[in-house]
């Protein structure tokens, strides 16, 4: 039997009406009947009684459905499968991400993207570095990878925002910045810098900490840290300021440390991104998913995260 023959079957025995069925398949009711007659010369019985009230199953023909039914729905799943994998929509995406929101989003993500995608997976695997935050790109450990903006090694495609935040100031809890309440970039001339090191181009820790204030006063970075948890005990123990992404800061709260907003820092934003050299469909599509539900807003200092939240 052809394909067109088992789905004219299908339908004709839900409807039980050759024109509904005929505009469901977008053909003429005469190809209906042309194509059931046909299965009928075949079956070599009558699988529906046609009469002036309407049309029904034969018994014959129930026992067909019946039959007919789970095996033509195991070859669909089989043909869609097929054709996923050859658009590389098949198989595991892996996840990275750099800050707790970051990563919280993405697990979310890719609860909704699993439920629209039930052939493939979505799975969070690491945390990238604070110092060099595309290193599991480079080193092929994920597919894509949620990061603190900008980015803009060769070779890297950025794709959607995923999170806004704003830039605080981390403190002692006692310094003239947590009394005052807000910091300026000004105060980065004024005390010691705590940056995170690593980075290879430097372009990210200069997007944060310039090498001079808005009024051209040089800002010393006197302290390079591989880790936050370093930098945030070092400026528990006074020796030193920096600035510190929302989100990072949300998940570290300790007595004896303060962050404060600053007024005239740079925006930030986290996107979605990967390699050129490894765009698949399954990628895009999670790409677009990301896209249509929009990023997290992280505010401060109630650090409550607003978003259109994926719900599926």
């Amino acid at each position: 039997m052809e394909r067109q023959e088992i789905e004219t079957f299908l339908v004709l025995c839900e409807e039980l009406h050759f024109g509904r069925t005929a505009k469901r398949l977008r053909i003429s009711p005469a190809r209906v009947t042309q194509l059931v007659q046909k299965i009928e010369r075949r079956i070599g019985a009558a699988l529906f009684e046609r009469n002036t009230r309407g049309v029904t199953l034969t018994d014959l023909g129930r026992q067909f459905q019946r039959d007919l039914a789970p095996a033509h729905e195991a070859v669909e799943k089989v043909v869609q499968r097929t054709i996923r994998a050859a658009k590389g929509m098949d198989g595991e995406l892996r996840l990275g991400f750099l800050g707790t929101a970051n990563g919280r989003h993405l697990v979310e993500l890719a609860r909704v993207f699993e439920a629209r995608q039930p052939c493939s997976t979505a799975r969070l695997v690491l945390e990238a570095e604070v110092g060099d935050h595309l290193r599991p790109l480079r080193e092929d450990r994920v597919d894509v990878i949620a990061v603190p903006l900008p980015a803009r090694e060769d070779g890297m495609v950025v794709g959607p925002v995923v999170l806004r935040e704003r830039l605080l100031m981390a403190v002692p809890e006692q310094h003239p910045i947590a009394r005052r309440g807000y910091g300026t970039l000004e105060d980065l001339a004024d005390n010691p810098v705590i940056v995170a090191s690593g980075d290879p181009e430097a372009y990210w820790i200069d997007y944060f900490v310039p090498a001079r204030t808005p009024s051209g006063r040089p800002i010393e970075r006197t302290h390079l840290v591989e880790s936050l948890q370093a930098g945030i005990a070092l400026v528990m123990a006074g020796k030193g300021i920096g600035p510190i992404l929302a989100q990072f800061a949300q998940y570290n709260q300790h007595p004896g440390i303060a962050y404060a907003p600053i007024e005239n820092g740079p925006p930030v934003a986290s996107a979605l991104i990967w390699r050129a050299d490894r765009e698949t469909e399954l990628v895009h599509e999670f790409a677009r998913l990301a896209e249509a539900h929009g990023p997290v807003i992280l505010d401060w200092p109630a650090a409550s995260e607003e978003s259109r939240r994926p719900t599926g």
